[in-house]
């Protein structure tokens, strides 16, 4: 049974203040004196997909920065007017709730002796990959973050902030280490893994995967760095069918279901239409996907929202335009923490880049054929999508190709689509009139709570926490 418990890092022991040596009555015989790793895991697993597919970060931001969504009322972040206030929960949620909960995690295995050697090192590689992931999801978001200093509170309670390469190098050493140390073919945890149910040669090709991701994303930045992080990776060692996607799957209890679902559903709240830009590019293109992604309006037809108008003419519209798919925001929907179309695109682009050997054309239309299958269309329509769509028939060469099949690709991974949209440049998407900046934000401005609890180690690296318009290390275009 999958395991998804909201449990503290730390539970407190009861005990009994007496003068006499009475010490087994000091603790508590009925509450638990540590949480086990397994549940660690678990419960941090179920944050991090909450945070990144939830409201805040994937809804609210992601999938407006990148023009997917818009807001039909409470029209704010679609104009970018966020600040320091805007994403301090998110903020406290990974560092607290999940890197915290996986650093006690990686503690207690490492100081079980009883652990096989074997299954020690998967476990540890295991919390590994996902603390690397939550990080690279946070520098590629923020910039400079804590890293080096953050889970030590007592030795640090005012973390430095390590540069955006210095996180870079350390997501790419506990990925390396973990691909070396992760025995494919032994065990994990017995249980509380949700994403592939302890399955290590599954863990292991996600991890390949997403380093091949950090490699790619560094290409601009750091060529030769990027180039022989990719010498040692093999496409067969990465997840290349969908059978092997890296997908999280929430649960009907209102407790753990999809964060989009408590949104709509049990909040009651319908803020987001599906955008005139995205329904029109899936249009134009007679792409069979928009209708896993976007639902009929009131009088059966895709009608889209303008991006980023003004509050009132939002909700002039809002009976009239299409929300997401229902299915999107069911209780089960799953997130997509990586999969196979990401991989078969970004060994396109690595071929196109001379880090690979292939045909980058079969690997744009083997890209296309798994983002097709995974959405429930067949060879067939992906085979028709292509003819339609070739690969050498977009006036930007490979970065407008890959730019704007991942943009359609990544529908619903609102951060991911952020990011690549910012490092390929495609698709060219508008300022709205009513943004209240001159660009389309690059970067989340820093949390209040470091503003004010940490702000002596983030003023070396910012002079302004406000700042969304600055690019990242690797966003040089």
């Amino acid at each position: 049974m999958k395991l998804k418990l909201f449990l503290p890092v730390v539970l407190a022991l009861f005990v009994f203040q007496s003068c006499e040596d009475i010490t087994e009555l000091n603790v508590n015989p009925n509450a638990p004196t540590a949480v086990p790793p397994a549940f660690l895991v678990s419960e941090a697993q179920y944050q991090i997909n909450d945070r990144l597919a939830g409201r805040n970060l994937n809804a609210e931001w992601g999938m407006l920065m990148v023009q997917h969504w818009a807001q039909n009322e409470y029209a704010e972040e679609s104009r970018y007017v966020v600040d320091v206030t805007s994403f301090d929960a998110a903020w406290i949620d990974l560092y607290a709730n999940a890197l915290s909960e996986l650093d006690e995690a990686k503690k207690q295995v490492t100081a079980n002796e009883g652990l096989l050697p074997a299954i020690r090192n998967n476990q540890i590689a295991l919390i590994d990959i996902l603390m690397a992931y939550t990080y690279h999801n946070l520098t590629d978001a923020y910039g400079a973050i804590p890293l080096s200093q953050a889970l030590s509170p007592l030795e640090n309670p005012l973390p430095d902030y390590d540069t955006q390469p210095e996180v870079y190098a350390s997501i790419v050493s506990m990925l390396q280490g973990a691909i070396s140390s992760m025995d494919a073919g032994a065990a994990i945890f017995d249980t509380g893994d949700n994403v592939y149910n302890n399955n290590a040669a599954m863990w292991k090709s996600f991890a390949n995967s997403l380093l091949f991701r950090v490699a790619m994303r560094m290409a601009d930045v750091d060529e030769s760095g990027a180039r022989t992080i990719i010498s040692g990776l093999n496409v067969s060692d990465m997840i290349v069918e969908n059978s092997q996607n890296a997908v999280y799957e929430f649960e009907a209890n209102d407790l753990v279901a999809n964060p989009l679902y408590i949104d709509v559903v049990v909040d009651t709240r319908d803020d987001f239409s599906v955008t005139e830009e995205l329904i029109t590019e899936l249009q134009d293109r007679n792409d069979p996907r928009i209708s896993a992604y976007v639902a009929l309006n009131p009088d059966g037809v895709y009608q889209g929202q303008p991006f980023g108008l003004i509050d009132a003419e939002a909700f002039a519209l809002k009976p009239f335009t299409s929300r997401p798919a229902p299915d999107l925001r069911a209780a089960t929907a799953p997130t997509v923490m990586m999969d196979a179309a990401e991989v078969h695109f970004l060994v396109a682009e690595a071929i196109e880049r001379g880090f690979m050997d292939g045909d980058a054309a079969e690997f744009y239309a083997s890209g296309i054929a798994r983002s097709m299958e995974y959405w429930g269309f067949d060879q067939a329509a992906a085979v028709t999508y292509v003819e339609d769509n070739p690969y050498d028939g977009y006036e930007g060469g490979w970065r407008q190709a890959l730019g704007i099949q991942k943009w359609l690709a990544f529908y619903m991974n609102g951060l991911q689509a952020w990011a690549e949209w910012r490092r390929l440049d495609y698709p060219q998407l508008e300022v709205p009139e009513a943004g209240v900046t001159g660009s389309i934000p690059v970067r989340l401005p820093y949390p209040l709570t470091e503003t004010t609890t940490n702000g002596s180690s983030l003023d070396a690296v910012t002079s302004n926490p406000n700042d969304i318009t600055t690019k990242l290390w690797w966003d040089v275009n």
